[in-house]
C-alpha cells in the first residue's frame, strides 16, 4: 500500500506542476486527492500540524503582499504538510523555494533577461516534496 501511496501522490505533484506551468493556476482538486492519499496511512497528529503550519508561511506573505503567493500554492502545500508531516513539509518547502530561486536565477543569468515577476511555483514545490519524500524514508 506504501508504493501504491507514494506514486498517486507523485501522479498528482506531476499534474500539479504541469497544470502551474500551462495556466498558472493548480485545480482545487489537486490538493483534495493528495490529502485523500495521505488518509490511506496516516499518523494524525503530524498531518494536523503539517496542514496547518506548512503553509502558514506563504498564506502570511500571501496577506501582507498582493499577487506574491497564489491559493493554489498555499493549498497545495497545506495539503503536501498534511501528506508528509510537518518536519518533511518543512523541508519540502525550503528545498523547493531553494530550487525555484536557483533555476530563476540561472535562467536570467543564461538567457541574460530579468527574471519575470510571475513564477509558477508548483513544479518547484511538488519538486521539493518528492525530493523530501524520498529523504524521509
Amino acid at each position: 500500500m506504501e508504493v501504491f501511496q507514494m506514486l498517486a501522490f507523485i501522479m498528482l505533484l506531476i499534474y500539479a506542476a504541469i497544470i502551474d506551468l500551462k495556466t498558472r493556476t493548480i485545480p482545487d482538486y489537486v490538493p483534495v486527492l493528495i490529502m485523500l492519499v495521505g488518509l490511506i496511512d496516516m499518523e494524525p497528529l503530524p498531518a494536523v500540524l503539517g496542514l496547518i503550519l506548512v503553509p502558514l508561511p506563504y498564506f502570511i506573505m500571501a496577506l501582507l503582499k498582493d499577487n506574491s503567493i497564489g491559493g493554489g500554492d498555499i493549498k497545495l502545500m497545506a495539503a503536501c504538510g498534511f501528506y508528509l508531516g510537518l518536519q518533511a513539509g518543512y523541508m519540502a518547502s525550503i528545498v523547493g523555494l531553494m530550487l525555484t530561486i536557483i533555476i530563476h536565477f540561472a535562467y536570467s543569468v543564461i538567457r541574460s533577461k530579468k527574471m519575470t515577476r510571475s513564477i509558477p511555483l508548483g513544479p518547484y514545490l511538488g519538486a521539493g516534496c518528492i525530493i523530501a519524500n524520498f529523504v524521509m524514508l
